[in-house]
């Protein structure tokens, strides 16, 4: 059995620790399902990096796979296929998935001071190889708390699933 992991089966990332240094990330594979050590950045083997709430793609300025990522406002659930075009890709102009309140994957909460996935939002990411993923953000914390976050930040907690060889999920 190779390190691939199943497509069209939901994974669970719980507590992936996006980094607090500026400039610095933890990269992650899609397709193995595995953090990637940093040594790795300049290669195809990863397919997100996390920064607090900065998420880059392996694409366009941030690496030399073929990433990119576009916001999709459907729930994940209701995502059976990838879109065929509309992916943005990190660059001068910003990143693929773009960081800031209400822009793409959260909003800040200024009455309790927290990170909140927007529901019925999908990132649907290209990664570096070139296939795809759709992924729903669940937590910013540690634990995936479902009150009012007071546990740790830069904790992602999220699910995803790999399209097949057609980009259907």
């Amino acid at each position: 059995m190779s390190n691939e992991i199943l497509k069209s089966e939901i994974h669970v990332i719980k507590d992936f620790s996006a980094v607090t240094q500026p400039n610095a990330y933890n990269y992650f594979s899609l397709t193995s399902g595995t953090e990637v050590a940093a040594a790795d950045s300049k290669t195809t083997k990863w397919d997100l990096a996390f920064s607090g709430t900065t998420i880059l793609t392996n694409g366009g300025t941030s690496g030399s796979g073929q990433g990119g990522a576009i916001i999709v406002e459907k729930p994940f659930d209701t995502i059976t296929e990838a879109p065929k075009e509309g992916y943005k890709v990190d660059g001068g102009s910003g990143n693929a998935i773009a960081s800031g309140s209400g822009n793409s994957w959260y909003k800040y909460d200024m009455s309790v001071h927290a990170i909140l996935p927007i529901v019925g939002r999908t990132i649907v990411v290209k990664t570096a190889e070139g296939k795809f993923a759709k992924i729903e953000f669940i937590s910013y914390y540690k634990g995936a708390p479902e009150d009012v976050p007071t546990e740790e930040s830069k904790y992602y907690t999220f699910r995803y699933v790999l399209a097949d060889e057609n980009g259907r999920f």
